[in-house]
């Protein structure tokens, strides 16, 4: 971190740590005068945000049917499956099947800010399941047989009693399929055009420039929105929301 704040701060990254060759020109540039930069942050937080929103919709609905028995057993196994698979997918090879499979009609996506905000969603959707099953499984089934044997349905139970006891668990997991979604690269580099670019892919852009100060400024950038979230998740969950959220 200290070498990157000092990459960052500096006019020539080359010429070494002293005071003469401080500047907040490169943030400055980064954050205000790029656009460049702007619409790739703006990208970031978008796709991250749709993609953390369907994976832990997708991972909820799942987590709820397997963890209620709702379907037999070797259905539930097949669900859980299916949800964790992508946990053993390399992100190249996700990237890749995303490709053969939306760029050509029907599903013509390849370009769009969908396939990336699908294939994120898709990379974290096992840690998503794996935070939304614990917390279900954490609610007694009790508190959901009371209100069906009140004449409630089980919508109604779900809504009255499952969702408010999980807000605190689903904006922890939020946060953690939010967070490494914002620094994607394996499946970004493959999927983006000129106008759905996202930090991590401008991060490789400028790497291969050679311009160590503005790809120094963008990674201050990116640790800045996780330090960020992590508190949130710090103030929301407690200082262990993330071990105890921690696929394993």
């Amino acid at each position: 971190m200290v070498v990157i704040c000092q990459a960052a701060l500096a006019k020539a990254w080359g010429r070494g740590f002293t005071l003469d060759n401080l500047t907040l020109d490169n943030l400055y540039f980064t954050m205000f005068e790029n656009n460049l930069t702007r619409n790739a942050t703006l990208n970031t937080f978008m796709y991250a945000g749709a993609a953390s929103i369907i994976a832990i919709a997708l991972a909820l609905c799942v987590a709820y049917i397997v963890n209620r028995q709702l379907v037999g057993k070797h259905v539930g196994g097949l669900l859980s499956f299916l949800t964790m698979a992508p946990f053993v997918i390399p992100g190249i090879v996700l990237a890749i099947g995303f490709y053969a499979a939306y760029t050509n009609p029907p599903l013509l996506l390849y370009g769009t800010a969908w396939i990336l905000i699908l294939a994120f969603a898709t990379r974290f959707l096992p840690i998503a399941y794996v935070n939304c099953s614990s917390a279900i499984r954490s609610i007694n089934p009790e508190l959901e047989d009371a209100v069906r044997i009140l004449g409630g349905t089980r919508f109604t139970a779900i809504r009255s009693v499952v969702m408010p006891l999980l807000q605190r668990s689903l904006a922890g997991a939020f946060i953690l399929v939010f967070i490494p979604a914002t620094r994607e690269l394996s499946t970004a580099i493959f999927l983006y055009s000129i106008n759905t670019q996202v930090l991590s892919v401008l991060l490789f852009d400028k790497s291969d420039e050679g311009n160590f100060e503005m790809l120094a400024a963008i990674g201050l950038i990116l640790v800045f929105i996780t330090v960020v979230f992590i508190l949130i998740g710090f103030r929301l969950m407690g200082r262990d929301f993330m071990l105890r959220r921690a696929p394993t």
